[in-house]
Order: structure tokens, then C-alpha cells, then sequence
């Protein structure tokens, strides 16, 4: 092999590793550049909880991660992720009375203002619940929880209640939750891969 085509060999090499090395470094940027992009919108658009406890059993077990969206408006029976008004983390609850409703309970049936409401995601655990003489939920009222007469829930609040009605901390024990504590609205549950479904 002549002197010029091991010069024209090594020219290529170190332009290939050049290339590589430029390559490499875009990449790594490109990467750091998505992982900030991320990190900035779990700040603002959406957060990747873990449901944590029993207290929503059924809808998410001990240890499932959901799709929280930051900007969604709560509704009624919409699943919401919120710092707790007693101040012991955040939690995932379902939301049962919005403002200017007043909530009652009696014999496993949610009244909102007096009109029956059903609630189509407990319908079979309280046709079984019925069967073994069993209560789902203990009867009570909003104003129990807001302690007035009236009962109604203010402006800004919502009374939130986990689905598993007997082990659930939530409303009953910590009052209602303040529209700012909300930090969003439970769209996907996205893991375990095997019950990825949409809320």
C-alpha cells in the first residue's frame, strides 16, 4: 500500500471520527434539550403520580402510576390528584359534590340538592354490598363536614371520596378540598402496561 492511499485511509478514519464525535454530542444535547422540555412541562401540564394506599381500590390499586393533566377543570365523579387539606402528601380521591351542592348519603345512595345521583363505577359493589346487608358508604351529610345547617359546599371547594367507601381517607376525615390544591385531573392509567385505561 503506497504512502498517499494510508494518507487518504487515515484522512477518511479521522473524519469518520470527527462525524462520530459531532454526532455524539448533538445527541447528547438533543437529549438534555427533551429532558429539560419535560421536566419544565411536568411543572405545568402534567404529573405521573403513583396512587398510593387502597383508598381507590377498584378504579387504581396500591402502587399504580396514572396521567395527571394540570389543566383540566374537575367534574363531578372525575378522579382529581391534590395536596391534602390536612397537609400528609397528595392524593388521588374522586370528586362527589361540587360548589353549591349540598351532598347526603343515605343507605348507599348519593343525593346531590335532594335529586338521586347514581354511581355507575360502585354499582356492583353495592348490589353485592345489598346482598351481604352490608353499607358501602355511611350515611352522612355535607353540612357534617362543613359544620353548618345549611351544608351546602362553598365556592372554590369540592368534597372528594375514595371509591374503596370503608378504608378511604378523604373528605369525611380532612374536610373538603380547596380548588388551588388541585393539581389536576386523572386522564390515563398507564401502568401497569397490562391495565392501561383511559379515565
Amino acid at each position: 500500500m503506497t504512502k498517499k492511499k494510508v494518507r487518504t485511509k487515515n484522512k477518511k478514519r479521522r473524519k469518520k471520527q470527527r462525524l462520530l464525535k459531532e454526532l455524539c454530542k448533538e445527541l447528547g444535547i438533543t437529549f438534555l434539550i427533551v429532558l429539560l422540555c419535560l421536566f419544565l412541562l411536568s411543572k405545568v401540564v402534567f404529573a405521573l403520580p403513583k396512587n398510593e394506599g387502597y383508598g381507590m381500590r377498584e378504579a387504581l390499586n396500591e402502587g399504580d402510576r396514572v396521567y395527571v393533566d394540570r389543566l383540566g377543570t374537575p367534574k363531578r365523579f372525575s378522579l382529581i390528584y391534590f395536596k391534602q387539606p390536612d397537609g400528609n402528601g397528595a392524593s388521588l380521591r374522586r370528586v362527589i359534590g361540587l360548589p353549591g351542592e349540598r351532598i347526603l348519603y343515605s343507605k348507599d345512595e348519593l343525593y346531590v340538592d335532594g335529586r338521586l345521583v347514581v354511581e355507575r363505577f360502585l354499582q356492583k359493589k353495592v348490589a353485592q354490598a345489598k346482598i351481604d346487608d352490608v353499607m358501602i358508604t355511611e350515611d352522612f351529610d355535607s353540612s357534617a363536614i362543613l359544620g353548618t345547617t345549611d351544608g351546602i359546599i362553598p365556592k372554590g371547594k369540592y368534597l372528594v371520596l375514595g371509591d374503596n367507601r370503608n378504608y378511604a381517607t378523604d373528605s369525611r376525615y380532612y374536610g373538603l378540598v380547596d380548588q388551588r390544591d388541585v393539581i389536576g385531573i386523572v386522564k390515563l392509567r398507564f401502568s401497569p402496561f397490562y391495565q392501561i385505561g383511559i379515565y
